[in-house]
């Protein structure tokens, strides 16, 4: 990656992690996943439609939420690389 993919990419982390922490986000994701569990859990077992369709919403959560750490976990080894570049820039100097 060059070095202005790099920045765009600890950029992008540490919105990313901005927004996963805020509080309202948080709450937001707590309520939705306990009201598909609720869901999931109220249905009846011949219900299997019903039973699918709250596990696919609780899986579109879970990539929602893994997306955000995934560009996280990114930016953090985009934040290494460009830690380790620099470094190596300055050693060069000396």
């Amino acid at each position: 990656m060059t070095e202005i993919e790099l920045k765009n990419s600890v950029q992008k982390a540490q919105r990313a992690e901005q927004l996963l922490n805020d509080p309202l986000i948080q709450e937001f994701i707590i309520s939705v996943r306990g009201d598909l569990l609720n869901k999931f859990e109220s249905t009846e077992l011949k219900s299997e439609a019903e039973r699918l369709s709250a596990w696919n919403q609780g899986q579109v959560l879970k990539m929602f939420v893994d997306k955000f750490t995934k560009q996280i976990k990114a930016g953090k080894t985009a934040q290494l690389t460009l830690m380790d570049k620099i470094n190596n820039n300055i050693r060069k100097i000396i």
